[in-house]
């Protein structure tokens, strides 16, 4: 709130008018908006006949937000009051990508619909200085003297809102920069990057340490089955099965060399040293 000992000629007084007028008018839009919907819910409810206690109802909660929008409305038109009676330059930028800068909001080129980021820290300031930092998004309708080179360059302006999707953007920037540092930690490769090998006709990935060593396990147990030449009921398997079954066991015996190796580079030992250490965790899980 504005303490009104203060000297309305200053900068400070009029950046903080049009910063609380600038809030007073999104609550403002805010309660607008909501008495909006409630009217359209009026309508429709009408529509289809709904009852006079619902239609009341509407009605009662429009009441409410026209008791809140009250006060706020008068302030504005305190804080108004004080501008007619001695204005100093402001700035607003329409938002949207290509918005351009204005010196009010009854720009020519903008409508009752256009909406703005009010840049109060342009209040009381040089116009010259407000033109230097929009370049390229100054109105030349607002700002018809503005030096052609000036509007040739890149807007220095920054709003709020721009600042919090800045802000917004460094955050998902460091979570993604966490999360794939987090990844190379657990990566089961010296690169940090993820284990694919062929297995038959399918491409496998592994994507950490723990699922590699799980891996290795399960698949050495498979690698080391005995082959089975004989059915339960005594009848021997064909060339064919056992063949089939020793094939199998090279395929799984070379998945495991090729985990293994991974997991040996990754921690800088040799292949049979890693080799034997998953070799005595296999036989202390009894695979």
């Amino acid at each position: 709130m504005l303490d009104q000992k203060e000297t309305v000629n200053t900068r400070e007084f009029a950046v903080k008018v049009d910063t609380e007028l600038s809030e007073l008018y999104d609550q403002i839009w805010t309660i607008n908006s909501k008495i909006q919907i409630i009217r359209d819910d009026i309508k429709y409810a009408a529509k289809y006949n709904s009852s006079e206690a619902t239609i009341k109802s509407y009605n009662d909660k429009i009441d409410e937000l026209l008791i809140q929008r009250a006060p706020l409305k008068d302030r504005v038109r305190e804080l108004n009051l004080i501008y007619i009676a001695n204005p100093w330059t402001r700035a607003f930028l329409v938002k949207g990508s290509d918005g351009h800068v204005h010196s009010s909001m009854e720009c020519s080129t903008c409508f009752d619909t256009t909406q703005f980021f009010w840049l109060t820290q342009y209040s009381a300031h040089n116009e010259d200085l407000i033109v230097a930092d929009a370049g390229e998004t100054a109105c030349t309708i607002c700002y018809p003297s503005a030096p052609a080179d000036v509007l040739n360059r890149p807007s220095k302006i920054v709003t709020a809102d721009s600042e919090a999707k800045a802000k917004a953007k460094a955050e998902r920037d460091a979570k993604k920069a966490e999360r794939i540092a987090k990844e190379k930690a657990n990566a089961p490769t010296a690169s940090g990057e993820f284990l694919t090998y062929k297995e038959g006709k399918y491409t496998r990935e592994i994507r950490t340490e723990r699922t590699a060593v799980t891996e290795w396990l399960n698949t050495y147990q498979y690698a080391n089955n005995p082959v089975v030449t004989v059915f339960y009921d005594g009848t021997p398997h064909t060339q064919e099965s056992i063949d089939h079954q020793l094939a199998l066991r090279a395929e799984k015996q070379e998945v495991c060399k090729i985990i293994a190796q991974a997991l040996a580079g990754k921690h800088g030992v040799s292949f049979e040293t890693k080799w034997a250490e998953l070799v005595a965790k296999s036989n202390k899980r009894g695979y």
